[in-house]
């Protein structure tokens, strides 16, 4: 080359910006961390000895090196700052007083409702499958440009039959996008009733109604606003936050001028709490006493690298859990477990499978799970819970297994989204534009 000082100096910038992004994510003065700041060092050797430089010019090589991993490091901890904002903002405890801002028109507004959706038959399990793990801001692997697709094909190649065939339990397809549709009409009667005139949508990450599908719907209709409403009450990065991701990237391409509206949380919300315990005592016969049985609350597990990223899911998970304790009056007896786990990743625990085949040993033969995080039965509940995890206990020794129905359209649940959507709208929360 004809300028071989300014070509590794450039190399040597610019290699450096990713390891530095990616060194960020790692903890400090670990072998990792060490790692990734060392990376770029045999290459910077192998371009100084093919091109013949000085040795003198190694230490403006180290200082274009450091330049980038400086680079690099920054641009990752201004994304880690703007996720850590948008997971803080979901905890009621730390919200700051909404920004006030003049009065927005009802019809102005569409306020979708957010889940990861679910094949509706046989033929759309492999493509959903395929939507889930090839997303990198749900499964994190290093390098993910390079072996997210190998290991995503790797999985979904070993896991799409087995899938299917528990889809076909079930009836070969997931209930959720007729359950959330009936939801979606619940909270739309509900906010009529309460005359507000507006109009509420579904959105799903993994299946129709996609991101692109929901903002060309919005557009169509001229809405100005959206208020994006969790069907997973409990927020997590690789939920809520993923939700809202994707719709936003959609909007900047399809409909930019779209403003995105804060929405408030209902996971503590008294009728929402409410609904869980009717839901609970309507698993009782006649003559029956809830003391009989052992509680178990199951919720959707979590990779453990969330929780040390600041993910709030798991603590508001023991939130909502002690609200419906305290509104049973429950004292002793009960448990938080998680399942649904699923690849090479530590993920919170213990599993609900686990402690299913523990209980038996301690004389507990009666067990009602209470599938804490889900406001619809699908496959982690209909399928998971009540015949997999069933069958699990009859043979560990479990005499009466139950499972509570989820929320589904319970008046209680639809009462704390029309709250929600109305304590989000007045007074105004802060205008965000569509920003990834």
């Amino acid at each position: 080359m004809g300028h071989p000082y300014l070509t590794i100096a450039v190399i040597s910038f610019l290699v450096n910006i990713p390891l530095g992004y990616i060194r960020e994510s790692s903890l400090k003065f670990s072998l990792p961390w060490f790692f990734w700041i060392h990376a770029s060092i045999p290459l910077i050797i192998y371009l100084r000895i093919s091109f013949g430089t000085s040795k003198w010019f190694i230490p403006i090589c180290i200082f274009w090196a450091i330049a980038g991993q400086i680079i690099g490091s920054r641009l990752k901890r201004k994304r880690m700052t703007h996720e850590d904002h948008e997971k803080l903002e979901q905890i009621p405890d730390l919200n700051l007083p909404k920004n006030q801002t003049p009065r927005i028109g009802d019809n102005e507004v569409m306020v979708v409702l957010m889940n990861m959706g679910g094949p509706e038959n046989p033929q759309e399990v492999k493509p959903f499958l395929e939507r889930l793990f090839f997303d990198s801001r749900i499964i994190r692997i290093p390098f993910s440009s390079i072996l997210q697709p190998i290991f995503s094909w790797l999985i979904v190649s070993l896991r799409w039959r087995v899938t299917r065939k528990r889809y076909e339990l079930i009836g070969g397809g997931s209930p959720i996008l007729r359950s959330s549709i009936h939801q979606v009409k619940a909270l739309d009667h509900e906010l009529k009733k309460r005359n507000r005139d507006l109009d509420v949508t579904l959105n799903f990450n993994y299946s129709r109604p996609l991101p692109e599908d929901t903002i060309h719907e919005i557009k169509t209709a001229d809405k100005k606003y959206i208020l994006p409403m969790s069907l997973y009450p409990h927020y997590s990065a690789n939920t809520t936050g993923s939700n809202i991701y994707y719709l936003k990237k959609a909007a900047q391409k399809i409909y930019p001028e779209l403003i995105f509206l804060e929405s408030e949380s209902y996971y503590l919300h008294d009728a929402y709490i409410n609904a869980f315990v009717d839901r609970i005592h309507e698993q009782l016969k006649p003559g029956e006493s809830l003391d009989d049985f052992y509680l178990l609350f199951s919720a959707h597990g979590l990779p453990l690298y969330c929780l040390t990223e600041g993910d709030p899911y798991s603590y508001q998970i023991n939130q909502t859990v002690s609200r419906v304790l305290e509104r049973l009056d429950r004292k002793n007896r009960w448990t938080i477990a998680y399942q649904s786990a699923v690849g090479p990743f530590m993920w919170l625990r213990p599993y609900t499978e686990e402690v299913i085949k523990v209980l038996p040993r301690k004389n507990e033969k009666k067990i009602l799970v209470i599938p804490i995080a889900f406001v619809t039965d699908h496959i982690e509940t209909t399928c998971e819970i009540d015949i997999e995890y069933r069958q699990v206990a009859v043979a560990a020794g479990v005499k009466d297994f139950r499972m509570s129905k989820a929320l589904e359209c319970h008046p209680g649940f639809i009462t704390a989204l029309a709250d929600c959507v109305e304590a989000s709208l007045h007074p105004q929360p802060s205008l965000m534009k569509a920003e990834v």
